[in-house]
């Protein structure tokens, strides 16, 4: 005769009444929620990295480091660790697919994507009990790119593959740093690349873009990750470099003030934070060694609703170095996603005179009747602004960056300070390019210890 089964009876009947009252608690607003989370966001394997075929970032350091004269010194990061830990190194590369409102603010959705590294394992043996491995959130916001095929969810699908080793060095150091650090990185393709290649014009400097396809993206990740069962930790750490830094910066203050996540750490490298400031000394440069974000800012904003002002009072129709345009549409299509910033370079003057229109360039970005008034009104309002900020900040720029001006983001960081926010600024070496390799350093040394 069993005596347990009456007991196990009256179990089975007592754990049958308390998951229907779960069930019955939870509100239908939740339950439909949980529902459209579902609906919206899907996850695919891009590919696993392991012993195999793993290639450690170290040497790619060590080659960028002596091209551009950086000392060995210089170079100490937990990226010089010990080989030993990438032994048994198994990391998946996830593409993660979702819904985001189109960022010309017609009410209208897109489907955006990016990729999520973390590694294969979710549980862990701890005195002869498995526990889950509990990974702190890395999200990183990408440099700038103008090709479709620079996005995370095209580019992270065959790393190897990447002809440019400047290109390989942040996949390759976010797969080593998700085994060895223990993160989940998230690493999102700007709203017009990935999933959404052609369905929009890339929201350059919008900011509310920038959060809002940001969030969407690492609410998706998070369901994602949590429904295969993997534990994440409740702080998440952020980091951008040029373009990334203004995306990154500008969703750390939306985390924060909107108390949507809890940020611990920030680092922001090459910030172009003041972009009206920025574009009236660009304008004015007798030379600029990046002249491909004066169309690309200005599309940016004109495709999507933020100004209205048309390409002949802001954009020269001339011959352009290796190109002749004969129409507007033709400089347009040199940013269909299909051209690297390097084919871009060729393709337009560096001296702003010959890109720009002279009434732009001698606009007065102050006067209020003036044509160009909506144009500077918008950069201003996109630009980064102080907060009191609770997560830790870090600045980081290049001392010769003449591209993303260094005076500038200093400029920033006093605003920031007297504002009441707590942030550092870190004077490093090289321009904006070259500067990007010790802005990667200290961020995974920093990172390393917020882990």
């Amino acid at each position: 005769m069993n005596l347990l089964k009456p007991f196990q009876k009256g179990l089975f009947i007592t754990a049958s009444i308390m998951l229907v009252c779960i069930f019955f608690s939870c509100s239908k607003e939740e339950i439909n929620n949980q529902d459209v989370s579902q609906q919206l966001s899907e996850v695919n394997l891009l590919s696993s990295v392991n012993e195999k075929n793993f290639q450690s970032p170290n040497q790619i350091y060590s080659e960028l480091g002596k091209k551009y004269g950086f000392k060995t010194e210089e170079f100490v990061s937990s990226e010089r660790s010990s080989e030993k830990l990438y032994s048994g190194i198994n990391v998946n590369i996830y593409k993660i697919s979702t819904q985001s409102p189109h960022p010309d603010g017609s009410g209208q959705s897109i489907t955006i994507s990016g990729v999520v590294l973390i590694p294969k394992y979710k549980d862990r043996i701890v005195w002869f009990k498995k526990e889950k491995i509990p990974y702190r959130i890395r999200f990183v916001t990408p440099f700038t790119y103008t090709s479709n095929s620079s996005a995370a969810s095209v580019s992270y699908s065959n790393i190897f593959s990447i002809p440019d080793e400047i290109d390989q060095l942040l996949p390759l150091t976010m797969i080593a740093q998700a085994w060895t650090g223990k993160f989940a990185v998230f690493v999102p393709d700007y709203p017009g690349f990935g999933d959404s290649y052609g369905d929009c014009f890339p929201p350059f400097v919008n900011k509310d873009a920038h959060n809002r396809s940001n969030y969407d993206f690492l609410k998706a990740g998070i369901h994602q990750l949590e429904n295969m069962g993997y534990e994440l930790k409740d702080e998440l750490l952020i980091q951008g470099y040029s373009q990334g830094a203004f995306s990154a910066i500008q969703f750390a203050k939306y985390l924060e003030t909107n108390n949507l996540k809890k940020v611990k750490g920030l680092s922001a490298g090459g910030t172009p934070a003041l972009l009206d400031k920025f574009i009236v000394k660009a304008r004015s440069e007798n030379f600029h060694p990046h002249p491909f974000f004066f169309p690309y800012a200005y599309y940016g904003m004109k495709e999507n609703n933020l100004i209205s002002i048309g390409e002949n009072r802001i954009i020269q129709l001339n011959k352009f170095a290796t190109g002749t345009y004969n129409n507007y549409d033709e400089i347009r299509a040199l940013y269909d996603g299909s051209n690297s910033i390097l084919k871009l370079q060729f393709a337009l003057p560096n001296i702003p005179s010959k890109l720009l229109m002279s009434d732009f360039i001698n606009a007065n970005p102050n006067d209020a009747n003036s044509d160009y008034a909506n144009f500077f009104n918008v950069l201003r309002a996109n630009s980064i602004s102080p907060w009191n900020n609770k997560c830790q900040f870090k600045m980081f720029h290049g001392s010769l960056d003449n591209a993303v001006y260094t005076n500038q983001a200093y400029e920033y960081y006093v605003q920031h300070r007297n504002y009441g926010g707590n942030v550092s600024f870190d004077y490093t070496l090289g321009e904006h390019i070259t500067g990007y390799l010790p802005f990667l350093l200290k961020t995974n040394d920093w990172f390393w210890n917020l882990r």
